[in-house]
């Protein structure tokens, strides 16, 4: 499957724990434009698992994702964001620094979920909690264009994840979108 992203975007992956977000973000993207909610985590707290740091990673995160796109890069969000409320304000960012969301939704079978949370050496989530979050996922997927998101892709199976591309579409072309991207043209001065 094919990934059309547009070269300045803000791309939030969608998925419970376990489903392959992290895997899937260091394969297709830098690590410099992936921000990891878990690794914000860890910066104000020395602890990826401590849920306590949430409030103050996800400032961290959002304040991350809006200077990448302020400078013209793509700002990748690596976090569960199964909830609309955890997305709304992503939504805002992008439409804030004119550039635009993107969802990518890793819809795969719970069990594969809590099979490879169970293999993670550093967190071991309860079967519940992964339930959980896949719930609430597949509850507020159909809304995703709804919330704002001008692309969702639904990736729905390991197939589907191992297979996909990323196609990155140039800032030129953004213009087509309805967004004014770096490479727009110039702006006359007023007589």
């Amino acid at each position: 499957m094919k990934l059309t992203i547009p070269e300045l975007s803000l791309v939030v992956l969608i998925g419970p724990s376990g489903c392959g977000k992290s895997t899937f973000a260091a394969k297709h993207f830098r690590a410099t434009e992936v921000i990891s909610s878990d690794h914000c985590r860890a910066l104000v707290a020395d602890d990826e698992n401590d849920m306590g740091a949430t409030p103050a990673a996800f400032r961290i995160l959002h304040s991350i994702a809006r200077e990448r796109l302020r400078s013209g890069r793509i700002a990748v969000v690596d976090a569960t964001s199964v909830q609309p409320e955890s997305r709304k304000p992503l939504v805002a960012l992008a439409a804030k620094q004119d550039c635009l969301p993107v969802a990518i939704v890793f819809d795969l079978p719970e069990e594969l979920c809590v099979a490879r949370n169970r293999g993670r050496a550093n967190r071991n989530l309860p079967a519940g909690v992964i339930r959980r979050q896949r719930d609430q996922m597949k509850r507020s997927m159909n809304g995703l264009q709804g919330e704002g998101f001008r692309f969702v892709y639904v990736l729905d199976s390991v197939e589907a994840v191992d297979s996909a591309v990323i196609e990155r579409q140039p800032l030129s072309l953004n213009r087509d979108l309805g967004v004014l991207g770096l490479e727009s043209e110039p702006v006359e001065p007023a007589p």
